[in-house]
């Protein structure tokens, strides 16, 4: 696991065009919300100013490297070195975990440069250095989640389609359940498996505040699959963040199945 590990992390750390794709979308954010950002440096509210940042990250950046971890696991059968690979001592298991996790602290930089940067810019400006400690835990809680979560998929499910097709379904499917609003049409944005982390960022960080009178997580009234939208408390984003974790947990043990029948 550890050789594996150490194997994706440095393949794909040392990915020019994944460090290219990120600085042009960051900079294109940067662009477009400047005046956003601009107003978010001088929020008195340290917890909602990094919570509100770490909703931004949390939903453009994991459409980067979703698309750019699709061809991680499907790789080895394509180079043809699977078979040799399967060949020595090493578990099939420790191999998958390192390569999971190898690929998911790779793609986890880009963001934690862009978010602890900002969290940086805003307690030098503010002079709150409370922020550095909000941001660690929103990273922990509710942007590391969604690089587990989406690494897993990103591995698994090119074993079952193209990952060229995988990488447009997972773009559609991205905005469709984390960025549209449940009471425009039916979507599973706002609920327990929401991976961008509604309810960690509303319950447990409190963004956005009840005065603001939004919410991001929990039942909306009308839309559908409201039953995978309890109310939003400490309990349900625990419950959250370890549904999440546990869905990566299964896709990545149907894993060795999938890439039998498919090499068969």
């Amino acid at each position: 696991m550890t050789a594996a590990f150490r194997y994706e992390f440095l393949m794909q750390v040392r990915k020019r065009s994944m460090w290219i794709a990120n600085g042009v979308v960051v900079a294109l954010i940067g662009l477009l919300s400047a005046r956003t950002l601009g107003d978010l440096l001088h929020d008195p509210d340290v917890k909602e100013t990094v919570a509100s940042a770490a909703v931004l990250v949390n939903v453009i950046l994991p459409v980067i490297y979703g698309c750019f971890l699709a061809d991680r696991l499907v790789r080895d059968d394509r180079l043809g070195v699977a078979s040799i690979l399967d060949a020595t001592p090493a578990s099939a298991g420790g191999r998958l975990a390192g390569k999971h996790l190898g690929a998911c602290a790779a793609a986890a930089i880009p963001p934690a440069i862009v978010y602890f940067g900002f969290a940086a810019l805003y307690a030098a400006t503010s002079g709150r250095p409370a922020a550095l400690a909000w941001a660690a835990g929103l990273f922990a809680l509710v942007i590391l989640p969604a690089v587990l979560f989406v690494g897993a998929f990103a591995l698994v499910v090119p074993l079952l389609v193209p990952a060229p097709l995988f990488r447009v379904l997972f773009v559609g499917y991205w905005f469709w359940g984390n960025a549209v609003s449940p009471g425009v049409i039916p979507t599973l944005s706002s609920t327990v498996i929401t991976p961008i982390g509604s309810y960690p960022t509303q319950a447990l960080f409190g963004y956005p505040s009840p005065e603001d009178g939004l919410k991001i997580a929990g039942p909306v009234p009308g839309a559908m699959f409201n039953f995978l939208r309890p109310e939003a408390t400490a309990a349900t984003a625990w419950l959250s963040i370890g549904v999440l974790l546990a869905l990566a947990t299964l896709v990545l043990t149907a894993a060795p199945a999938l890439r039998a029948r498919t090499t068969r």
